[in-house]
Formats: structure tokens, C-alpha cells, sequence
């Protein structure tokens, strides 16, 4: 079974009251306006049949604290022990109070102000998901450009060094070549010059 308005209203305003004692806001001028209305809530929900009462002893656990917090010993309605009135007040014994919040606006300007903030957090956070998402997939692009430069720039590398290698044998091939055809025309001048010697011998 869903929570009611009702204790929905108490859990949210308990929740804000510890946070301000926590953030050193006792001395917050809204601070008893809270307590009384957290009391009230507090009493209208114990007459409820459906609350669970292991609940209602935590909310009456944590309203005690925050009131010892600020130093309030005092109550509206008598301090009690909710563990041995219980069953009466879920039972009808005692009539319901009827008697609202003293400052419902403000209950209710911090009801919307938390409502507000939850909103604004939950846009915040898929704009920034959002962000994410699309940093993420530029810097995927550009890795990806990144690797298929980096391959092409590997595979002209090879090329270039294969033609580098073939153009280094014909190169020696042709000195080779180059060199026995001197050798050759040096071996004809010396038989040459040989021949004439002789001739010019006889």
C-alpha cells in the first residue's frame, strides 16, 4: 500500500528539519513553526488505521531528536509514550484533531521548493549525460580518424621502402654493369696501344 499525503508531507518535513539541524539552522526563525506542524501532522497520522506502527514509533524517535536538537522539552499535546497509546488511537478510542498545520503555505512552499530542486537535479543530470554522451562519441570519431591516418601513413611507409629497395638493386645492377663495360673498353686501349708498340717496334 502507497504512503498517504499525510505522511508523505511528515517524512518530507521531518527530513527538512534534520537537515537544517545538521546545517547549524536551529536558530532558523521557521524552525518552531515546523515542530508544531510536525506534531500535528504526526498526531492526525497515529489515528489513521493504516499506518504501520513500527513507522510511527521512528517518526516519534526523530521528532524527539530534532526537538532536543533545538532544546524543546515541551508539546502541544503532552509527552507520551506513543508504544502504550497506540492501540488506542488506532482502535477510535480517542478522537481525531482536526486542527491543521499552523502554516500550511509554509509547509507547502517547502514541499514545492524540495520538488523543484529534485526536478531541477534530475535535468541537470540528463543534460550532463547528454554532454557526456556526445564528447564521447566526437573523441571516437576523431580516434577513429586518427588510427586510419596512422594506417595509411604505415602502409605508404611500406611502399615507399619497398620502391626504395628495388630501386637500390637496380641501382647497384646498373654501377655493376657500368663497371666491367669500362673495364673492358680499358682492356682495349692497352691491347690497342699494344698492337701499335709493337708495330711501330718493327
Amino acid at each position: 500500500m502507497g504512503l498517504s499525503r499525510q505522511e508523505v508531507n511528515l517524512r518530507r518535513l521531518l527530513a527538512k528539519c534534520e537537515l537544517m539541524c545538521k546545517n547549524k539552522q536551529k536558530d532558523d526563525e521557521r524552525m518552531p513553526k515546523y515542530i508544531e506542524s510536525l506534531e500535528d501532522m504526526f498526531q492526525d497520522l497515529c489515528l489513521l488505521t493504516s499506518s504501520n506502527n513500527e513507522f510511527l514509533l521512528t517518526y516519534q524517535r526523530r521528532i524527539a531528536s530534532v526537538k532536543a536538537e533545538l532544546g524543546i522539552t515541551t508539546s502541544k499535546y503532552g509527552i507520551e509514550d506513543l508504544s502504550e497509546n497506540l492501540r488506542d488511537d488506532l482502535f477510535g478510542v480517542r478522537q481525531r484533531t482536526t486542527k491543521a498545520p499552523s502554516d500550511v503555505n509554509d509547509l507547502e512552499q517547502v514541499i514545492d521548493y524540495h520538488e523543484n530542486m529534485q526536478k531541477k537535479i534530475t535535468d541537470d543530470m540528463l543534460i550532463l549525460t547528454k554532454s557526456l554522451k556526445e564528447q564521447s562519441e566526437l573523441a571516437n570519431k576523431i580516434i577513429k580518424k586518427d588510427t586510419e591516418v596512422v594506417g595509411r601513413s604505415a602502409q605508404l611507409t611500406e611502399q615507399n621502402y619497398s620502391k626504395l629497395s628495388t630501386e637500390s638493386n637496380k641501382l647497384g645492377e646498373h654501377s655493376k654493369r657500368a663497371w666491367k663495360c669500362w673495364m673492358w673498353i680499358m682492356l682495349l686501349i692497352v691491347v690497342v696501344v699494344f698492337i701499335n708498340m709493337v708495330l711501330f717496334m718493327k
